[in-house]
């Protein structure tokens, strides 16, 4: 990045008076040096993968009584004195070399409020993991215990056994979707699935019908070795072998489901290859899962469908739980289905800069890091994915149209190497569903009808216009949402009435026994 941009940001950073973060601190002088030294060393690690990293000299943190936010600059700002400014950078510069191996930063003049102050503007490096040196620990104007210290959120510290691994992990460029397999070679890849997924994603013909050998040599699936065989990558592995099982263990999801009126339960087991697990955890879900209720008030003619649990909510979250998997690690996706709620269990945490916290606060994730890369652009290209980031903010909007409580992300501290994300059912639907057997019944029947209603709806709004998205179906009937419409394609797509033409964005409907034109 450009110094003269760098600059910029920095002061813009002050004129908006953000608030201390993963990225940004402040201190009011050199005198903290072992604040200074440790924030220095953690920005160079950058734990929370961020582009650069801002160390304010100059500029003292206060916390904002009007709106209770904590850590912002106060302005104006305390400054420097321009005859310190020389001395303070080569104290910095002294200060700064206590880190081992040698940071990426910049030191930049600025002035703000008519006063001067410094930034120090710490780049990641290629070198780490970063760490302070026993010098610096003994050094009496230092005292600053050695060791390599990461951010998060405005939490400078040492890390904990599982966020040293990953520190490490960062460092090393280890990608274990990239790496070759031990033992599977191009003879494990599914000739038949290789050329399915071209299909499906409107490869160009001529890669469609080429050999298998160069066909994984285009896609990148293979490697040859000194003795002339061909190695397969992990990813192809798991998106091409039979039963990726076989070479890597566990690579497979479990759907373990409560068996109502008892205290055991049973699990159903998808192992075939990762793209196909969603979908058939997806169909699972479909069949067995999910259900309605339409609601009727007695004052309205209006009704209004009431899900237990919305389908986009759970494909977008079984879809994260097998595309976020850690597979060098041997634990399965597990998928739990409770009569009042549904968890999907990964035994790794997300990547920074997505936390646990970070999940249950926030909607999307623009600039999210992938474990398994090559997999997030092949869910990409099958459509099984909509756009980078974005799942969990649709997720919680389904949750949310559909008056279903809150999603929840879990554990609750920084130590457990899991993630668990809890999708609890609809109230309203249990209350239904905890009636009488006889209210159900015609519940079920004045569904039949309503459902039927809505799919005459649906095909000629197709028919009308064969580009209509699920949203604008909604919006053209009443008391259903897109959520629901998506619900009534699928099954349509199931029966074979419809099937869609193209891409999903670009392409059309269309309806069986009609042209589409």
């Amino acid at each position: 990045m450009k110094l003269s941009d760098i600059k910029k940001i920095a002061h813009s950073i002050l004129e908006n008076q953000n608030v201390e973060n993963s990225f940004i601190e402040y201190k009011k002088s050199i005198n903290f040096k072992d604040k200074i030294l440790k924030t220095a060393c953690a920005f160079a690690n950058n734990y929370m993968n961020n582009e650069i990293n801002f160390l304010f000299i100059g500029v003292e943190e206060v916390d904002n009584k009007e709106n209770g936010e904590k850590a912002i600059p106060k302005r104006p700002i305390s400054g420097i004195k321009e005859s310190m400014i020389e001395g303070i950078e080569n104290d910095l510069k002294s200060l700064l070399s206590n880190i081992n191996p040698k940071i990426n930063y910049h030191i930049i003049q600025d002035k703000i409020d008519n006063k001067y102050y410094l930034v120090v503007a710490i780049e990641q490096g290629s070198n780490g993991p970063y760490q302070t040196n026993e010098r610096a620990e003994k050094d009496k104007e230092i005292k600053l215990k050695q060791g390599r210290y990461i951010r998060i959120s405005r939490d400078t510290k040492l890390p904990n056994p599982t966020e040293e691994f990953e520190l490490l992990k960062k460092f090393a460029n280890f990608s274990f979707s990239s790496d070759l397999n031990n033992t599977a070679t191009i003879d494990d890849l599914n000739y038949e699935y290789m050329k399915e997924y071209l299909v499906k994603t409107n490869a160009k013909q001529d890669i469609r019908n080429i050999s298998k050998l160069d066909m994984a040599k285009s896609m990148g699936l293979v490697s040859e070795n000194e003795y002339g065989s061909y190695r397969a990558r992990n990813f192809a592995v798991l998106m091409f072998a039979e039963t990726p099982n076989k070479f890597i263990p566990n690579a497979h999801v479990e759907i373990i489901r409560e068996i109502v009126g008892t205290d055991k339960m049973e699990a159903k087991r998808f192992d075939g290859p990762v793209w196909l697990q969603v979908k058939q955890v997806n169909r699972y879900f479909e069949d067995n899962i999910m259900a309605s209720y339409t609601i009727r008030e007695a004052d309205k003619i209006e009704h209004r469908i009431v899900y237990n649990y919305p389908l986009t909510a759970f494909e977008e979250l079984a879809t994260n739980a097998i595309l976020h998997k850690e597979y060098d690690t041997p634990e399965y996706v597990g998928i739990y289905i409770y009569r009042d709620r549904i968890s999907f269990v990964n035994h790794n945490r997300p990547l920074p800069p997505v936390t646990i916290e970070a999940l249950n606060n926030n909607r999307s994730f623009d600039k999210r890091q992938y474990l398994n890369k090559e997999l997030k652009d092949m869910f990409f290209s099958l459509n099984l994915i909509e756009s980078y980031g974005s799942g969990i903010r649709r997720a919680k909007d389904a949750l949310k149209n559909n008056g279903s409580p809150k999603l929840k992300f879990y554990p609750d501290n920084d130590v457990d190497n899991y993630t668990n994300a809890v999708m609890k059912i609809n109230k309203e639907f249990l209350n239904i569903k905890n009636t009488t057997q006889e209210t159900t019944k015609e519940t079920t029947k004045e569904t039949t009808k309503e459902n039927e209603n809505i799919v005459d709806k649906i095909l000629t709004l197709m028919l009308e216009n064969p580009k209509i998205t699920a949203e604008q179906i909604a919006n053209n009937l009443e008391n259903i949402s897109a959520e629901g419409i998506r619900y009534h394609i699928r099954n349509l797509k199931k029966l074979g009435k419809i099937r869609r033409e193209g891409s999903t964005k670009s392409g059309k409907w269309i309806v069986k026994g009609r042209e589409n034109e």
